[in-house]
């Protein structure tokens, strides 16, 4: 599948991994082409499910901080399509892994705060087909976030003419109303709209929809992504590590983790596994590598289990086809009540 891809396509990936909503313009700059090309390939790549942009919604909803789960669920015989397909239509699922193991799924679920993470652990064996086991641990820190990963195809000088200067927002947002919503909800199914076409979608003009944008931004309320189908982006191989770390160590050891080149995420979590990583390989016989690396550099890391990505269903607002590639665009809606709830 690497040669459904060329190397300027996957300049262009890392181009607006680093400025997802640069125009075709600044693009072309970088890449040295012209904007009209720059724009023919985008649109190749989005069609083809080979790329996307979307807007990553938090740290704050509902007045709240947005809590993530992760929940690894353990599925009957039999019972495995059925808990996907249940599990892959609920909007607060983020991400769904088919792993390997016998805790076969891993879910992150986007919940607004405690009791609604109590409501969703005590329904999800109810609601779930084919599950009969579940186990969910809170995200208490973030020490490197997918959104940080880059390609990594661009020279330094071309990196330095797309990467801009934070926005600052002209008032402050304490915050998100029905308005800002709907515009985190128009972003995640594509970072890329324009201003006029995002005031349309939600109801406002156009300098209003950029003015609202900007604010978000500058809030830290939303975070904008370009990602790379895996299968075409040189790393087609997900692993997912549950560690041991001393809590006096978490803190500086996770953040050292995030920085390897391989490391997409770097959590801290509930649990007596108080540290998740989730790594893009070359290969499946690279994992070792890895925990050899990491028992090397991090000797106080302990490494409790492990698990193959055989399959990514969903992946922030994209459905993944059997290959990997985007499918559909699927609701993502943190703001749905949970299971139950009201």
């Amino acid at each position: 599948m690497q040669d459904l891809v060329d190397e300027l396509d996957l300049e262009l990936v890392h181009a607006l991994q680093l400025n997802p909503r640069a125009s075709w313009t600044v693009l072309a700059r970088a890449l040295g082409i012209d904007p009209v090309t720059v724009a023919r390939r985008w649109e190749r790549l989005r069609g083809a499910g080979l790329a996307w942009t979307f807007c990553v919604p938090g740290p704050v909803t509902r007045g709240g901080l947005l809590r993530m789960l992760y929940v690894e669920l353990e599925c009957e015989p039999g019972g495995l399509d059925a808990a996907i397909e249940h599990l892959a239509a609920q909007p607060q699922v983020i991400y769904l892994h088919h792993t390997t193991g016998s805790r076969s799924l891993l879910a992150a679920v986007a919940v607004a705060d405690l009791p609604a993470a109590s409501a969703y652990t005590r329904q999800l064996l109810d609601h779930t087909p084919g599950v009969r086991a579940q186990h969910a641990e809170l995200l208490l820190t973030t020490y490197g976030e997918a959104s940080r990963w880059r390609l990594g195809t661009l020279e330094p000088a071309q990196q330095q003419t797309l990467r801009t200067e934070p926005a600052v927002p002209d008032e402050p947002l304490l915050q998100l109303d029905a308005t800002d919503q709907r515009l985190i909800r128009a972003l995640i199914d594509d970072a890329r709209l324009p201003c006029t076409e995002l005031a349309d979608r939600i109801g406002v003009s156009e300098p209003t929809a950029r003015r609202r944008l900007n604010r978000l931004i500058g809030a830290g309320r939303v975070r904008l992504r370009c990602e790379i189908a895996q299968p075409v982006s040189g790393w087609p191989v997900t692993a997912v590590l549950w560690c041991r770390l001393p809590p006096a160590q978490l803190d500086a050891a996770a953040r050292s983790v995030a920085g390897l080149p391989e490391i997409r995420l770097s959590i801290g979590l509930t649990g007596p596994d108080n540290l998740m990583l989730i790594a893009w390989l070359r290969d499946p016989a690279q994992l070792p590598e890895l925990e050899a690396a990491l028992a090397t550099r991090f000797p106080q890391l302990s490494l409790s289990r492990h698990a193959l990505v055989l399959r990514t269903v969903k992946h922030l607002g994209r459905m993944l086809n059997g290959q990997g590639l985007a499918a559909s665009s699927v609701p993502v809606d943190i703001w749905q009540p949970e299971p139950g709830g009201s």
